[in-house]
């Protein structure tokens, strides 16, 4: 679970705490009294409270932007079985749409959860091939009764939603958290740690407390980073939507 950002953010901010364990040991005896212990507590106290307040909108904004993403892909994989469903009632005459319907969804399943730019990017320009061509097939389609011409207009309108979506979700694998938002919350977290341990007791049980309280943080900050990445991360959007979509057009 832990990718880079976290290792890193780990590293920055329990070795802060053991930096400061070492400091310890070269401050003068009247820079660790109990008065100024307090008042550094106090000061930290004031950065400690920021971090928590970056930290916690960062979480809410990456959980709030993973969830649209996930509703998204809900209504991406019912449009495209209305979209087959409409495209069933024209007969034989849709059957090559239907084709390439089903090669469409499979691309952008393979252009969405993959980590390969170079092959994400051949999908996605064969993805927006398919859908225009499936678009002109359609309108070139000549309908042979009511049913038709009520199901071609209903198509039309379902392609232009997958267009739109589609086109969002490919924009939407790009990282939207502010990085240096990640960067000062660990530099913050850093110096909190390093202040805090200065005026500690050196012990097992506070450095496991320091260990843990660290390991916990990062693993906030680790978060953050894997749910900004939807499609690819540890904690991504399920494929099964888009999977059980062509399925059903397989039968």
């Amino acid at each position: 679970m832990f990718t880079g950002v976290g290792l890193i953010a780990f590293i920055c901010i329990f070795g802060a705490g053991l930096l400061g364990f070492a400091l310890r040991r070269f401050l003068p005896e009247h820079h660790r009294t109990d008065e100024t212990g307090k008042t550094v507590h106090n000061v930290m106290g004031v950065v400690a409270l920021l971090a928590a307040l970056v930290l916690g909108l960062l979480v809410a904004n990456t959980k709030s932007s993973f969830d649209l993403r996930s509703q998204e892909i809900q209504q991406f994989s019912a449009n495209l079985t209305l979209l087959d469903r409409e495209l069933v009632h024209f007969g034989q005459d849709a059957a090559k749409m239907r084709e390439m319907l089903r090669a469409f969804t499979a691309h952008k399943i393979a252009q969405l959860w993959t980590d390969r730019d170079a092959e994400s990017a051949k999908d996605a320009a064969e993805s927006v091939r398919l859908l225009d061509e499936i678009e002109s097939n359609l309108r070139l389609f000549a309908p042979k009764n009511e049913v038709h011409i009520e199901g071609r207009k209903n198509a039309l309108d379902i392609i232009r939603d997958l267009k739109r979506t589609s086109r969002l979700l490919s924009v939407q694998q790009i990282n939207a958290t502010p990085r240096p938002f990640l960067i000062v919350g660990i530099f913050w977290l850093s110096v909190l740690f390093l202040c805090r341990a200065i005026f500690a007791p050196f012990h097992g049980t506070v450095i496991a407390a320091f260990f843990l309280a660290a390991l916990s943080v990062s693993v906030a900050i680790n978060l953050i980073f894997d749910m900004d990445r939807p499609f690819t991360g540890f904690i991504k959007v399920s494929p099964v939507p888009m999977q059980q979509a062509l399925d059903w057009m397989k039968s």
